[in-house]
């Protein structure tokens, strides 16, 4: 299945290029084809349960680039409606209580459900501060984040995928802790793309590390199945022998494409209302980042990036 590898593997530029396309093509289905406009929503519908921050490696896969300061987080839908482009933002202080810097981020928010979960991951760049470097990272001791940014949606995901009960593991192989399992389709409807998201947890029961992969499969019959592995974004020795527990989220877009994944807040326009500029900006976009990245890589001469993992047993 040569879409079975996930982003957690050692970082290479075609990962981020697969991640930019993804999202920005979420970005462009949300403001297209969603059947009603979604409303802004307090930000106490989202809860941050736990975060904890690290700074880059160089295998980095999110972040901007090496060295940049992370938090990787998670936060739980505590309202009453569905919920989507949850937003947060994360500060970072020194000894002294003292405001280093600040960025922003998006949980991993897929029409998600009251009492459901996603992570988030916060990327401080240089721009987070004023001196534009980073050499106030060394300075940091302590973090914050908040939920800045809730949007209500009336669509519910398809809710016939899961995976079974004894249908995924986790375990340490070369100092990377791994999960891998697959999902079924328990229900009467085929699923367009899926995708997992996982989450990893330290003893304490705070976040550590994430994962999204690729979309697995772009169709997915009732009765079919489809495996997935995923190991820590931005893997280090040190974040896999935190790790005891882990969480997956299943996420996937219908066949029909009447819903998908919004990243960014959709516009409070209907879908007829909605400017055709809009979209254009965000087709530039798309290519931009794709070209750009595609530039940096052959540029900096990276190795390809590593085959797909063997078949899951």
């Amino acid at each position: 299945m040569g879409n079975q590898f996930a982003l957690g593997a050692v970082g290479s530029l075609k990962q981020k290029i697969i991640v930019v396309t993804i999202l920005a093509a979420l970005v462009l289905a949300a403001f297209t084809v969603l059947p009603a406009p979604n409303v802004k929503a307090g930000t106490s519908e989202a809860k941050v349960l736990s975060y904890s921050w690290y700074v880059a490696p160089s295998n980095t896969v999110l972040a901007a680039k090496a060295g940049d300061l992370v938090i990787v987080g998670e936060i739980q839908n505590v309202g009453s409606n569905i919920i989507d482009n949850a937003s947060v933002e994360g500060t970072a202080y020194d000894s002294g209580e003292n405001v280093l810097a600040t960025a922003q981020g998006l949980a991993f928010v897929f029409h998600t459900l009251p009492g459901q979960k996603a992570p988030f991951y916060i990327d401080f760049t240089p721009a987070s501060n004023s001196t534009e470097n980073l050499n106030w990272v060394s300075a940091v001791s302590s973090v914050s984040v908040s939920v800045t940014s809730v949007t209500d949606t009336s669509v519910a995901q398809y809710s016939g995928l899961a995976i079974p009960f004894g249908g995924s593991v986790g375990f340490i192989i070369n100092n990377t802790y791994r999960v891998v399992g697959y999902v079924n389709n328990t229900g009467s409807e085929t699923a367009g793309d899926v995708w997992v998201v996982a989450t990893f947890y330290n003893v304490a029961g705070t976040v550590v590390s994430l994962n999204y992969t690729s979309f697995l499969t772009n169709t997915l019959a009732p009765g079919a199945e489809v495996a997935f592995w995923a190991t820590p974004t931005d893997n280090t020795f040190t974040i896999s022998n935190e790790i005891t527990n882990y969480s997956i989220q299943i996420d996937s877009m219908p066949l029909t494409g009447s819903t998908s994944p919004s990243p960014t807040p959709p516009p409070s326009t209907s879908n007829a209302q909605f400017p055709t500029l809009l979209i254009v900006i965000v087709v530039v976009v798309v290519v931009g980042a794709v070209l750009a990245l595609t530039l940096l890589r052959k540029r900096q001469k990276l190795p390809p990036p590593p085959p797909p993992p063997p078949q899951t047993p």
